[in-house]
């Protein structure tokens, strides 16, 4: 019996967990922001909103894109001989190539991870954080250069991890001006 059976018979501690990770790290990154950008707190409710539509936004993507990952095999690249040819080996790997909502969402991950980078967390919350981010898309790259083909109840998983980290953002972000998460040294 491996890990996916395990979890998928107790489907709902698994839901609470991959929740719970999700709004933990949500919160974390939303507390960061709150700390780095003081003035946001006066403007708390609109920032909020914007910030709970693009994450939102960004974990719809996400979750389509993990369901239905657009497959990479090494049978279709060949040595680019040209500049031209270099840059669409480029674009391909990158999977910039598949229109607009693409590179609405690379938009949107670039943005949180600059959240990232200019927020202040503590050293053990960076890497918690850190650590998430590298095993989602650990993930994501699985099943877009293997032949892993999620199950439902993975896409489920994803999809409950996704929206767990938009209401963590969303919860923090929102508060004006009382700060509801202790120091995390």
């Amino acid at each position: 019996m491996n890990l996916f059976e395990i979890a998928e018979e107790n489907f709902l501690i698994s839901f609470a967990v991959v929740v719970s990770v999700g709004i933990l790290q949500g919160s974390i990154l939303g507390r960061g922001i709150r700390k780095r950008f003081p003035a946001l707190k006066r403007h708390a409710r609109i920032v909020s909103f914007t910030l709970l539509l693009l994450f939102a936004f960004n974990a719809l993507a996400s979750v389509l894109k993990f369901a239905v990952p657009d497959k990479l095999t090494i049978t279709n690249f060949t040595v680019p001989t040209t500049i031209e040819e270099g840059f669409t080996l480029l674009i391909n790997v990158l999977g910039l190539n598949a229109g607009f909502v693409t590179i609405v969402v690379m938009f949107i991950s670039i943005t949180i991870i600059l959240f990232l980078r200019s927020a202040e967390l503590s050293k053990p919350a960076r890497y918690f954080v850190f650590t998430v981010s590298v095993i989602t898309v650990l993930v994501a790259g699985i099943g877009r250069f293997t032949d892993f083909v999620p199950t439902v109840f993975q896409i489920l998983m994803y999809a409950f991890y996704q929206v767990g980290f938009t209401i963590g953002i969303f919860l923090v972000t929102r508060r004006q001006e009382t700060d509801v998460l202790p120091e995390f040294e």
